[in-house]
């Protein structure tokens, strides 16, 4: 196993994959790194339906314009608005994305590319996975093994600053 920071700067979001089945214990442990994400209020809002079917993931990529090629997997990432209960509404969407982000660095550490897909036609996926109205899937995430290996992008200079905004910035 990659120490946690060396997967943090190696984790790419990776668009192209190879024509190659996902083991199942390889998603199961992936599934499981989104279950174990913090949460506001330990609601857990989260809903994931693992999609592995190439004729539904085919169906998904068509109504998915930021989705680029046919990947092994797709997670669908999905919030239970039933469980907002005395917290906003709104909160339960970054206990979503936190379980994605432990699922796409989980991916890395197992060799697999992945990516977050956010264009897509939300209520077209709710059907095709027979959501129920408040399960809603927020994000799609694709796995694969990686046909590509893209270079790190550039980070913003000037982000983070001590005691206060301003300045050239820590670093």
């Amino acid at each position: 196993m990659t120490s946690f920071f060396e997967v943090i700067l190696k984790r790419r979001s990776i668009r192209k994959f190879r024509d190659q089945e996902v083991e199942e214990d390889k998603i199961r442990k992936i599934v499981e790194a989104g279950i174990w994400a913090p949460s506001a209020g330990n609601m857990q809002p989260w809903v994931f339906v693992v999609v592995r079917n190439k004729k539904n993931i085919e169906k998904i990529k068509a109504m998915s314009p930021g989705m680029f090629d046919l990947p092994a997997v797709i997670i669908a990432v999905c919030r239970d608005m039933g469980l907002a209960g005395n917290f906003e509404e709104n909160i339960s969407i970054f206990d979503v994305a936190m379980a994605a982000q432990n699922m796409l660095l989980m991916a890395c550490d197992l060799g697999l590319g992945a990516c977050p897909v956010r264009s897509f036609n939300q209520k077209a996926v709710q059907v095709l996975l027979d959501l129920p109205e408040h399960i809603v899937p927020e994000l799609l995430v694709t796995l694969g093994y990686p046909d590509e290996s893209p270079s790190p992008p550039e980070r913003r200079k000037g982000v983070v600053f001590l005691e206060k905004y301003g300045g050239d910035g820590w670093f």
